[in-house]
């Protein structure tokens, strides 16, 4: 029980200093400003739009990775239910879809990132490429297991807190891995993180 209760806190802290450091939006975001979803029925048209624009997978393909969450991509998968727990505790949680083998999670805070099955988005930043490319993480998920989190999850992590402090590395976040990959695998256009000269947005992960 013990140790239950110190891997939870643990959680709870990584994901408050996350959700610390990521205080704007993606360029997508901004760009989309004017065409942002603000209640539930703009998010739930959203969500329905992007699931049908994103090609289904087969069905034995969906079994497949649905395994790989419950085994190779156990740790991340557990941190993704504890977080959708407590998104739903404390009302943080604006609006869900399944798609393929993931649930799309519109939140209400501005943390966008890819665990296990879960794909958490924030309403502000709830656009097709936005779930493209957390989709992306997911696949870099499927490649390396219970190491997604100590490479493509430290190094996201690290360089969003970059960001934060030195806007002019910000500008090149979706250029470096794990970021561009994730937007090869998720089918990104370069394009969707494009964003005018006088912003200096924040990676959504």
């Amino acid at each position: 029980m013990r140790r239950r209760v110190c891997v939870l806190a643990l959680f709870l802290l990584v994901g408050g200093l996350a959700s610390a450091l990521v205080e704007r939006p993606c360029a997508a975001a901004q760009a989309d400003t004017a065409g942002r979803p603000t209640d539930a029925v703009q998010i739930a048209e959203r969500l329905d739009a992007i699931v049908e624009s994103i090609p289904a997978i087969p069905a034995e393909t969906r079994l497949r990775r649905r395994l790989a969450h419950a085994t190779f991509c156990l740790p991340q998968n557990v941190l993704g239910i504890l977080y959708y727990g407590l998104l739903r505790a404390t009302g943080g949680v604006l609006g869900t879809r399944e798609m393929n083998e993931m649930t799309i999670v519109v939140t209400g805070n501005p943390l966008g990132v890819s665990l296990g099955r879960y794909i958490f988005v924030p309403a502000f930043a709830l656009t097709e490429d936005a779930v493209r490319h957390e989709y992306g993480h997911t696949m870099q998920g499927y490649r390396h297991g219970p190491f997604y989190l100590l490479f493509e999850g430290a190094a996201s992590f690290i360089q969003a807190a970059i960001s934060v402090a030195f806007p002019s590395y910000a500008r090149g976040y979706f250029d470096r891995w794990p970021e561009n990959e994730a937007d090869e695998l998720g089918g990104v256009t370069k394009e969707a993180w494009t964003a005018p000269e006088t912003q200096t947005p924040t990676p959504p992960d």
